[in-house]
């Protein structure tokens, strides 16, 4: 096969948004259960943004590759 024969592919087009990262906690070390209780939380909403975005590229990537 020569250098022609390999068909140019483009990249798939992902928004800039879904590659940012997702914020989890950052404050200080929790020292009351309240405080334990608003990390969790961040946590979690910081791990449901990050897979949301995940599934999205994956959905963006799947949907570009060649059938």
């Amino acid at each position: 096969m020569g250098w022609d024969s390999d068909p140019i592919t483009t990249p798939p087009r992902v928004p800039a948004d879904l590659l940012q990262a997702c914020a989890g906690y950052t404050g200080p070390l929790p020292q009351t259960e309240g405080q334990m209780s608003d990390a969790l939380i961040a946590e979690a909403q910081g791990r449901a943004c990050a897979n949301g975005k995940l599934a999205t590229v994956a959905e963006i990537l799947n949907e570009e590759r060649p059938r």
